[in-house]
């Protein structure tokens, strides 16, 4: 769960960086809003494909870990 937290909070500080950067040059905040979501917009299947993948696999992975840790601590407690 910590990798999952530390991964949303590096995303959210990157978004707010980006917004703040693009407030700062004078862009409205409609705007620095459409710089942010712009390249989503142009992307291919291919493309959000992988992004999906990339996605399914950080929270996959914090799954299996929780699925794991509940086990071992079934099998050592009986």
């Amino acid at each position: 769960m910590k990798a999952l937290g530390a991964v949303v909070f590096i995303l959210l500080l990157s978004i707010l960086l980006s917004l703040s950067m693009d407030i700062l040059l004078g862009f409205k905040l409609s705007h620095a809003l459409f710089h942010l979501l712009n390249p989503f917009w142009v992307i291919e299947t291919g493309e959000y494909v992988m992004l999906a993948f990339l996605l399914l696999l950080t929270i996959g992975q914090q799954i299996a870990l929780i699925l794991r840790n509940k086990r071992n601590k079934q099998n050592g407690s009986s």
